[in-house]
């Protein structure tokens, strides 16, 4: 593959502006990895170049290539992470290096299992003086100086972006997040802006006219609001008593077995402290029995202090009211703050691995839907669209 790229010649698959060449060698058999420029194609590469430069978002650029019904590298529609890419990979329309007659091999080094021949899907990116780079000057599309704009305009769009969310730090992930579903497209509704979830396949193509963006707050309520209706009942009232009676019996267990330990303790401290305070006294005074003696008087004031003296010995366990009594009302109240204990910062990614096992999906419908046979419920989205939550079976 390396002398191919040295030769002039591709090593990998088909890169959208060109066309492959047959052409035969010497020896009669096919020459591979030769390439020309597709004119028809690459006036849509120097498009998405200029658009980019002159302030277009990669998403805006699919949704007018879709519009044109321009297809895009697979014979389908574009996406906006198509063109996007990854500058640091130098993958994506605006990032890959031949569009300006630059052949760059050797970015990646892809992982083996020693085992096996079959190579998996697992890399490490190489530093750049391992990359090979040779220059093909028949094969550029796009000039050095409509190139470089992009760039710039890749790297001031970045610094911005980094500005508003900090340090780039990764979102904390979202209660419903992986379970919303767009009735038009299949896509998923993902987080857009601060608290609006945004059909995803609209976001990047542009073309399912599925603008309906709903806000967090509403939906994570309204589906919530089928698990508070499902716990609000005796059983569960009954289950969450004998949890909490036997957490607090264990818990006094606990206390009274450490209870026990402390005691048996002192009495073990009391007694070398009396040896210790004899040889004191029959004049064997070392800075070794000093140390000893008060590293055990100290002890025993921390096991003193923290018992109070005024522990009863045994099993402390509280006592548990009944499910139609204070504690029934306690289990009413934390079920009905449901939303704010789950989207908590220290609670929420395990809230939402919960929530993705109990609930198989949130389907967001922009028009009124006909609603299937045994649906679980459906609520206003907020801003216009009606979403339809289906539970999994127990």
């Amino acid at each position: 593959m390396q002398a191919a790229i040295l030769a002039g010649r591709t090593a990998g698959g088909r890169v959208y502006g060109y066309k492959r060449v047959v052409r035969l060698g010497a020896d009669g058999e096919r020459i591979r990895g030769l390439i020309e420029i597709d004119e028809g194609q690459a006036s849509v590469v120097r498009q998405i170049f200029q658009w980019f430069a002159s302030g277009l978002s990669s998403i805006q650029i699919a949704k007018r290539l879709n519009e044109k019904g321009v297809p895009g590298p697979r014979g389908g529609q574009w996406n906006a992470s198509t063109i996007r890419g990854d500058p640091a990979k130098l993958v994506g329309i605006l990032n890959n290096p031949l569009y300006v007659g630059r052949l760059v091999w050797g970015r990646r080094h892809w992982r083996r299992p020693p085992d096996s021949e079959k190579r998996e899907r697992r890399y490490r990116l190489r530093d750049q003086p391992e990359w090979v780079e040779i220059a093909v000057p028949d094969l550029r599309i796009v000039d050095d100086a409509l190139f470089e704009a992009a760039q710039a305009e890749i790297r001031k769009r970045k610094r911005a972006s980094s500005a508003a969310s900090p340090a780039g730090r990764n979102r904390a992930k979202h209660l419903l997040s992986g379970l919303i579903r767009c009735s038009r497209c299949g896509s998923n509704y993902t987080i857009s802006g601060k608290d609006y979830y945004r059909c995803a396949g609209q976001k990047e193509r542009g073309t399912y006219g599925n603008e309906i963006s709903v806000r967090k707050g509403p939906l994570e309520t309204a589906t919530l609001a089928i698990l508070q209706e499902h716990l609000l009942t005796k059983d569960h009232a009954r289950l969450f008593a004998e949890e909490f009676e036997r957490e607090a019996r264990r818990l006094g267990q606990r206390e009274g077995s450490h209870q026990d330990a402390a005691e048996v303790r002192l009495k073990q401290l009391k007694t070398e402290l009396a040896n210790l305070y004899q040889n004191l006294l029959a004049g064997l005074a070392s800075p070794a029995l000093r140390s000893m003696i008060a590293d055990r008087e100290a002890e025993k004031s921390r096991l003193e202090s923290s018992s109070g003296g005024s522990a009863p010995k045994g099993n402390t366990a509280p006592a548990v009211l009944p499910p139609n009594g204070e504690l029934r009302k306690q289990f009413r109240a934390k079920v009905a703050e449901l939303r704010a204990s789950l989207d908590d910062d220290a609670t929420r990614p395990e809230a939402a691995e919960i929530l993705s096992r109990l609930i198989e999906s949130v389907t967001i419908y922009p028009d009124e839907p006909e609603w299937p046979a045994g649906g679980s419920g459906r609520e206003d989205g907020g801003s216009g669209g009606v979403c339809h939550k289906r539970q999994r079976r127990p």
